[in-house]
């Protein structure tokens, strides 16, 4: 067969994929939307049914033999080569007996719907998260932030069982293929690898374990101070959140609401040659009851409808998290429309992650924001850097922290669990354990039942964010300017899957991952 013929029968192949996959994603797509931004359980049996359709038709094995045909045919362009090795990532995570696959989707489902719903009780009151963060950036009494942690924290014992089946279940597929566990194989999938992984941490904790304890410790002064306690006495309610994942409450009102702040954002984009305002349109920001308490950003069919969920409050932390899903809305939005469904996404979530994280940065901007909301900028711009070096500190030892937990549940689900939450907890993030530790509050973190093994990409995302706004800034001069984002739109963006994470990251920043520019961002 002539190498044209070859090319020709092979597009039809994937062209015929493309369509019926894509087919099946939108309205399992949906039916996710429906069940965040609603929390009502007819959506969830609805979205388990879709997500059925779309997991059996990439576990075929009709499709399996189809694509490990065409992968081993010579005479394929690069191209179509590119895609299906993308198809055979995306089917790999499927490889489940069908009693196994509905098993996983049900628990996945149930989680998800409990997880939404889940409001904590605290004196006779349900509690959103918001109204949560609210409380404990306010109360002084230890007793009482102490009955709201926990109080927060029993969504754990209300998840564990059913994510402990999860884990396992996942691992059995991921064992067949020959994989060590299902966490090593999403890392391989994606091109990641749990050494490169390792280099990273590695790299990060040698040249920031020391700025951290230090920020750590003048936090810790400020809460003794605070809450009239010893250092030593400091425990996981006496923050503002209650993993510790943030610390700077970031309660400056902006003069906003909610949804002027949106238009406002959409308008400065507007002006660097982004057009968000369809997607801000239909962008569900206000907090209410039954909706999903997480923020994300969803690309319904994986081009142009795009969906934000978010619980905005009209201050500075709601900036900081409208800016988050804006940077994932922007990546979506600018996917070149012509690639086939399988490419039409990013090449990997942590550049999305990277942008996102990028972009949130200009929320401890005061000169940003004054020139978008006016008034006058609260501090100088020394001490906007500063509060962002710290809080992106006490982010970056929670995620590493997450991160090293999840690599061990799915290593071992069988080992004593809550032990090992509190080691990792105490060596990485310098919390102590409570006297009540035996608990599986390591459950109460949405990640690890919602976005498995995804945590890490927060991780790699914060040091692609650096390695992005350094590259920037030095060729641009202003890393948020408008030549600046449309040389990520050109190079990192509009590619989507088309080539690898690693190919784009250099055609962005002319070099490899390198955590150094995170590193030297943030000693101080």
């Amino acid at each position: 067969m002539s190498q044209q013929r070859v090319q020709t029968k092979a597009d039809s192949f994937l062209g015929k994929t493309n369509r019926e996959l894509a087919g099946l994603y939108v309205p399992m797509m949906n039916s996710l939307w429906k069940v965040i931004t609603t929390g009502e359980f007819r959506y969830v049996k609805q979205c388990e049914q879709d997500e059925k359709d779309y997991q059996e038709a990439l576990a075929s094995p009709v499709l399996r033999k189809q694509t490990e045909y065409w992968l081993n045919r010579p005479g394929l362009s690069a191209d179509q080569e590119r895609e299906l090795q993308v198809l055979k990532a995306e089917m790999a995570e499927y490889r489940m007996e069908a009693d196994e696959r509905q098993a996983a989707a049900s628990l996945w489902n149930d989680l998800h719907y409990t997880i939404g719903t889940f409001r904590a009780e605290a004196g006779g009151a349900l509690l959103s998260e918001h109204a949560a963060r609210v409380l404990m950036r306010r109360l002084k009494d230890g007793p009482q932030r102490k009955q709201i942690w926990q109080a927060e924290m029993r969504l754990g014992g209300l998840v564990a069982p059913k994510l402990l089946e999860l884990v396992k279940l996942r691992n059995r597929t991921a064992r067949r293929l020959g994989y060590a566990d299902y966490f090593a194989m999403k890392l391989e999938i994606a091109g990641v690898g749990t050494d490169t992984l390792t280099e990273l941490i590695r790299q990060i904790r040698g040249g920031l374990d020391f700025a951290y304890r230090e920020v750590k410790c003048g936090i810790d002064l400020e809460l003794a101070d605070r809450f009239r306690i010893a250092r030593s006495e400091v425990r996981s309610w006496h923050y503002t959140h209650p993993f510790f994942q943030m610390h700077d409450a970031m309660e400056e009102p902006l003069g906003a609401g909610t949804d002027e702040m949106a238009d406002k954002v959409s308008g400065w984009l507007l002006e660097r040659g982004f057009d968000l305002s369809a997607v801000i349109r239909k962008a569900d920001l206000a907090e209410r009851p039954g909706k999903g308490q997480a923020n994300c950003c969803l690309n319904l069919d994986r081009g142009r409808d795009i969906r934000m969920s978010c619980n905005l409050s009209p201050d500075t932390k709601g900036l900081a998290v409208l800016l988050h899903e804006t940077g994932h809305a922007l990546f979506e939005k600018e996917l070149d429309p012509s690639l086939p469904f399988l490419l039409r996404q990013p090449a990997h979530p942590f550049l999305s992650e990277g942008v996102a994280l990028l972009l949130e940065r200009l929320a401890w901007d005061a000169e940003w924001r004054e020139g978008l909301f006016g008034g006058q900028p609260e501090g100088d711009a020394r001490s906007g850097q500063e509060r962002l070096r710290k809080e992106t500190l006490v982010r970056l030892y929670w995620t590493l922290t997450l991160v090293e937990f999840e690599k061990q549940l799915y290593a071992n689900p069988d080992q004593p669990l809550n032990g090992l939450w509190w080691d990792l907890v105490e060596e990485v993030q310098g919390i102590p354990r409570p006297a009540e530790w035996d608990y599986p509050y390591w459950a109460a973190k949405a990640h690890l039942s919602t976005l498995p093994v995804y945590y890490y990409n927060y991780l790699l995302g914060e040091a692609a964010a650096s390695q992005f706004q350094h590259t920037l800034q030095a060729r641009f001069k202003v890393w948020h300017g408008k030549e600046a984002l449309g040389h990520l739109r050109k190079e990192v963006f509009r590619p989507g899957a088309s080539a690898s994470w690693r190919d784009l990251l250099a055609a962005g920043t002319s070099q490899e991952l390198n955590p150094l520019f995170l590193i030297r961002q943030l000693q101080g």
